[in-house]
């Protein structure tokens, strides 16, 4: 693990990329903003995480970083250690965490938590669009610190690099980190209610836009999928999973509703 700490006192935010080697679009980020001549007027703590498995190309060595945490020092597992590490590094702070998929071009959030405080991440990263997944506890970094996980496109394109260097400016200046031009955005949340177990089909509808009832969403051969309800797909992708085809969501009217519904 790298980390660099920019400007004096003590940082309130942190970025981390990396946590998945096979995901480099979080490291390049973060080394454009090293690279940059930005002036850094308050301090922030930026991570590049699995760099063991970024010089593999791999996801990870062991395990999987992002259902590690919150980790354990004495494992025999790289990952579980680095989760442990990671935490330490990351109590208190406001993070953004960097991703890529092989599903979407476009940036969104994954969200676990509809709390204030996790909108209020959301908001400031400019995204638009963010798909909320309830109760999934996967110990991923969002299960265990206060932190937005954004998916920054394809996996492996200089888009997403792209994606993830604007992600990261804007973030930083939303909090006053630096001065440039952002956006604080007001995203579509889109719940996921259910998983197509169907990995071998080809995904030839669009993640985030409506599939209407009836309408085929994937086919294998002469085999179709026909949507038995409307529905968005969330993650849905031909090549992106071993063993589902993705997810299905609603879009959520009101995200607060949501909150309350669940604190009773």
């Amino acid at each position: 693990m790298r980390v660099e700490k920019l400007g004096d006192g003590e940082p309130e935010v942190a970025v981390v990329g990396a946590i998945h080697g096979d995901e480099p679009c979080g490291e390049k980020a973060i080394e454009q903003f090293l690279d940059s001549d930005f002036e850094v007027k308050k301090p922030v703590k930026l991570i590049i995480a699995n760099e063991k498995a970024l010089e593999k190309d791999t996801r990870f060595v062991d395990c999987d970083l992002n259902r590690s945490f919150p980790g354990d020092l004495k494992s025999e597992d790289h990952e579980e250690r680095l989760a442990a590490e990671i935490m330490a590094q990351v109590e208190g702070l406001k993070v953004l965490g960097l991703h890529s998929t092989k599903s979407y071009a476009d940036p969104f959030v994954a969200l676990s938590s509809l709390e204030p405080d996790n909108m209020d991440l959301v908001r400031k990263t400019g995204i638009r669009t963010a798909s909320y997944h309830r109760d999934k506890d996967l110990d991923t970094l969002d299960d265990h610190a206060k932190c937005v996980e954004v998916e920054c496109g394809f996996q492996g394109s200089e888009s997403a690099v792209d994606n993830a260097y604007r992600i990261v400016k804007n973030f930083l200046a939303a909090y006053g980190i630096i001065d440039a031009e952002h956006r604080i955005s007001s995203p579509s949340v889109f719940e996921i209610y259910d998983t197509v177990e169907e990995p071998d089909y080809e995904f030839i509808a669009v993640n985030f836009q409506k599939v209407e009832e009836g309408e085929v969403y994937a086919r294998n051969g002469s085999k179709e999928l026909r949507a038995d309800e409307d529905f968005y797909p969330v993650l849905m992708s031909t090549e992106g999973y071993d063993t589902i085809l993705g997810h299905k969501a609603r879009k959520v009217e009101n995200p607060e509703s949501l909150t309350q519904e669940k604190n009773i």
